[in-house]
């Protein structure tokens, strides 16, 4: 069998790999009820080999990305897989394209946490009026969990289905409020769980807390959204002097191919690349770190 067609067989493996792979990334969490009473990590044991593996700091941060993805694999599965597609795509086709497609499952998890927990942030404000509507009505805290467990979709419905099922196997309110903030840390969702334990600890009115804080976020998000829209142009002025350089390289190239040459085959070129590649940066970050404002 001749090496291209060796080659061909390894690059359909590959790619067939890393989209059965990207299916069952994609698919929703099983949730058993040892993942709703403890953290992940905790109820891992020493006897396990793989325990070394999560707890190193690598293993810790893929795990908190997997929790906060909703997804039941462990973070030592996660990492197996991909030192096997960098194996696998190094050998098979060169070291470049094992290193890309071992970065692969990485890039997944991160954008399918991101997204989560974009989805949840902007649901929040409603779903704190949907509680704060039901403890007004006199129910429990259970009781409103579970109504936004039953009549909320996507990442929001999903939480609190996670977290009234904790509370029926016997979880506090306030170790599954916390646990949630764990899995989706941020400013507003804080404030809530502090509502909450506070609420609980010293007692007072829940329902117009939450609907304060619901308040609040709707709020900051207008204003967000405003100062988003008035700095629109020194943000897109950024990315488009950055762009000139590269672009005006590009065309220089084209119009006399020696000059391009000087620059990429000379040692002084590759030095006055080097430092217009690190100006560009450092230009690039302050202008938009002097356009970025935080509400």
């Amino acid at each position: 069998m001749s090496s291209e067609v060796v080659g061909a067989v390894a690059a359909l493996a590959a790619v067939l790999a890393l989209a059965g792979l990207a299916i069952y990334l994609r698919a929703p969490a099983a949730v058993s009820a040892a993942d709703l009473l403890m953290d992940t990590a905790a109820r891992r044991t020493g006897s396990d080999r793989r325990a070394l593996l999560e707890r190193s700091p690598i293993g810790t941060a893929l795990d908190a990305d997997l929790r906060r993805a909703g997804m039941s694999m462990r973070s030592s599965t996660l990492l197996l897989v991909m030192l096997a597609l960098l194996v696998f795509g190094g050998l098979a086709l060169n070291w470049v394209v094992g290193i890309a497609a071992g970065a692969l499952p990485y890039f997944f998890v991160r954008r399918r946490a991101g997204r989560h927990a974009k989805e949840f942030a902007q649901q929040l404000p409603a779903v704190l009026d949907l509680i704060a509507s039901a403890l007004r009505a006199g129910q429990s805290e259970t009781q409103a969990f579970a109504l936004v467990a039953e009549q909320t979709k996507g990442a929001a419905g999903e939480e609190f289905r996670r977290m009234h099922q904790a509370l029926g196997l016997g979880a506090t309110s306030e170790s599954v409020t916390q646990a949630l903030l764990e899995r989706l840390p941020g400013p507003d969702l804080e404030l809530v769980v502090d509502a909450i334990q506070l609420a609980h600890k010293v007692g007072g009115n829940l329902a117009e807390m939450l609907g304060g804080i619901a308040t609040t976020i709707r709020d900051r998000s207008r204003l967000e959204g405003e100062v988003r829209a008035l700095t629109a142009q020194g943000r897109a002025s950024t990315y488009l002097v950055t762009a000139l350089a590269p672009i005006g390289l590009l065309l220089i190239s084209l119009i006399n191919p020696a000059w391009g040459q000087t620059l990429f085959e000379t040692t002084a070129g590759r030095i006055v690349l080097g430092v217009a590649a690190t100006l560009e940066l450092i230009g690039f970050f302050t202008a938009r770190a002097a356009a970025a404002v935080e509400v």
